[in-house]
């Protein structure tokens, strides 16, 4: 291995389990998506506020905020099962994307973050570090 992932292997050892965000478990809870025909995820949004509905009824226009993800996010959103930890996912993104384990690792974990803000994923569990086989990078 490169001193690059050894770095980032020190670091991972370091921290607590439960302080470790790496290890948390993302599970969707946001029901409301499918696939669509460019084989994407898209996110189907509802409307919920009533100044916003009663708006588009005058307009006669359908509101439209659905969101339509792009390959990386995609292939990061189906990752998540609920099963692999935020390590395990960003190990798969890598071999996706042929980047740097660091590189995929920061770019899901600001994925992961945005998505968990808006309340469409939770953190299922921790798991520990003797559960992910960290020498598979």
């Amino acid at each position: 291995m490169n001193d690059k992932n050894n770095n980032i292997l020190e670091n991972f050892l370091k921290e607590k389990d439960e302080h470790n965000f790496v290890l948390y478990v993302p599970e969707i809870i946001h029901t409301n998506w499918k696939i669509n025909e460019n084989g994407r995820v898209l996110l189907i949004l509802e409307t919920n506020n009533p100044i916003t509905k009663i708006s588009s009824w005058l307009l006669k226009k359908k509101i439209n905020k659905d969101i339509e993800f792009d390959d990386l996010s995609t292939s990061a959103w189906l990752s998540i099962d609920g099963e692999r930890c935020i390590f395990e996912i960003a190990r798969l993104q890598k071999v996706k994307t042929d980047d740097t384990f660091k590189e995929a690792l920061i770019r899901l974990i600001q994925f992961i973050r945005y998505i968990a803000k808006r309340r469409w994923i939770k953190y299922k569990k921790v798991k520990s570090k003797e559960e992910v086989n960290i020498n598979k990078l």
